[in-house]
């Protein structure tokens, strides 16, 4: 019986410590408010009919804009903001938006550290700052270079990722049967 209550305690505190280890892994990779998209648009979701395409990029990506997308997060002012999907699929996976003060930087540093917590990564240089959140469903990315007066942000998908030719080379072959 003795036996019996002795490996029943070892199997639960195995239980316990291994729960605990892949909760703690959890954590690691998480950060509050993880967002799932932006202004509405899900990560996946195809481009909406109030997009305006602006064309490919060298490296196969589909970039949009938003007419009349409105042009802040609070008090901080933006310059642009654009949406960018999947050569192939046209997923949305990333959104990429820019400011010029110094001002808007410190408020969206506010805003970020308010709505997703402390940041994952932090990085202060000569003329530069720079904070990483990482998370399960999304990478925040917010920096500013105060010598040039630049600044963006960036927020995408943690599993949707840029396609690429080389990885669709299928695709690639049967676009071109027709051509030959």
């Amino acid at each position: 019986m003795k036996k019996n209550v002795s490996i029943l305690l070892i199997v639960s505190c195995i239980l316990i410590i291994f729960t605990s280890i892949l909760f703690a892994e959890e954590i690691k990779f998480t950060f509050q408010n993880e967002p799932n998209g932006f202004r509405g648009l899900k990560w996946g979701d195809t481009p909406t009919e109030d997009m305006i395409y602006l064309g490919e990029v060298s490296y196969a990506e589909n970039i949009y804009y938003r007419e009349g997308d409105k042009l802040s997060i609070g008090s901080a002012k933006l310059d642009e903001i654009r949406y960018k999907f999947n050569f192939y699929s046209y997923q949305f996976y990333e959104v990429f938006a820019n400011f010029s003060s110094e001002i808007d930087y410190r408020i969206l540093k506010i805003t970020y550290e308010g709505r997703f917590g402390k940041p994952t990564y932090t990085r202060e240089e000569k003329n530069s700052y720079f904070q990483q959140w990482i998370g399960n469903k999304a990478e925040i990315r917010l920096y500013y270079n105060f010598k040039e007066y630049y600044g963006w942000f960036w927020i995408a998908s943690m599993k949707i990722h840029r396609e690429t030719p080389e990885e669709n080379k299928q695709k690639e072959v049967e676009k071109a049967e027709e051509d030959f």
